[in-house]
């Protein structure tokens, strides 16, 4: 028996030009967090970079809870979010800031990273039973071979084992989209994200006094990219990808999440002072191409020519 497909919704008028929008945003303000990321693994140990992260991040979000009153979760759902806070908070930016701390370039880390959203979409009609069509696919391996022209260069190079982290923290991603896609897609955001960065705060306080590490940033730019982290890349970041799973889908979330690593490489010459590569222009070029193709704007741009 054939599963047939599942077809968006009709969007209310406010989401026709929302959910553009918030895509264009979605992608600097996630790319943002493997730059801010590297500074702070420079000036503080990674338990307190996330402990910080968490912590601001759920300051935020519960003004948010507390303005907007957004339903509480009921039953088994509080088990799938802290379950999610696991995968996609927990594991993947311990890993990741881990790798980081390790020597790992946020380029080559925001690559990795980037193989995320391609075995998602692979993974959607498995795990969601839902069926895949083929501008989605050819979207997202297009996109897979920009992320990886960005950064080829240096793959080859003296990484050593570290190389694994940022592996392990894309499989945590990977896992955590999905499950938060199977199991919250439900919850209002507000509620996804305060439960899940509470959830991420008491894990990671549990496990402080076992570290041996400060609790505090020690000096002005460990409190200030605390600050981005927490406020913009963690609370603004996730409500946004929650957001656009709920209005649309993994593989929309998946084809903007193509553009990451170039958005990287792009943004650390000025930043990290990492020099521009010619790889980096390619692959973002390849990259655009896959998200155009993967959100299926080809396609509805020659349906929207032949409408008389």
């Amino acid at each position: 028996m054939t599963v047939p497909p599942v077809e968006d919704p009709p969007e209310a008028p406010p989401r026709r030009w929302l959910v553009p929008v918030l895509s264009v945003l979605f992608v600097p303000i996630y790319a943002s967090g493997f730059l801010a990321g590297k500074i702070a693994t420079a000036h503080m140990a990674v338990p307190t970079v996330l402990l910080w992260r968490f912590l601001i991040a759920l300051a935020v979000v519960l003004v948010a809870v507390v303005v907007m009153r957004p339903a509480m979760p009921r039953g088994r759902a509080w088990v799938h979010l802290v379950v999610t806070a696991l995968l996609l908070q927990v594991g993947q930016f311990s890993f990741v800031y881990t790798g980081l701390a390790e020597g790992v370039p946020a380029g080559v880390s925001s690559l990795i990273l980037g193989m995320a959203p391609l075995l998602v979409g692979l993974l959607t009609p498995l795990v969601l039973a839902t069926r895949l069509g083929a501008a989605p696919v050819v979207g997202l391996l297009i996109g897979a071979c920009g992320v990886y022209i960005v950064l080829s260069d240096q793959l080859g190079g003296a990484l050593g084992s570290a190389v694994v982290l940022p592996v392990l923290g894309m499989l945590s991603m990977a896992a955590g989209t999905l499950y938060q896609k199977r199991f919250n897609d439900g919850t209002p955001v507000a509620t996804s994200v305060a439960v899940q960065m509470a959830a991420s705060l008491v894990v990671t306080v549990a496990a402080m006094p076992f570290l041996g590490v400060g609790w505090l940033p020690t000096d002005a730019a460990g409190w200030w990219v605390s600050l981005w982290l927490g406020v913009v890349n963690s609370a603004g970041a996730f409500a946004l990808m929650f957001l656009l799973l709920q209005w649309r889908s993994t593989v929309h979330v998946s084809a903007l999440l193509n553009l990451v690593p170039a958005t990287v490489a792009l943004a650390a010459v000025p930043i990290l002072g990492e020099p521009l590569t010619v790889n980096a222009v390619i692959g973002l070029v390849v990259a655009l191409v896959g998200m155009y193709v993967g959100l299926g704007l080809l396609g509805r741009r020659r349906r929207a020519e032949s409408l008389p």
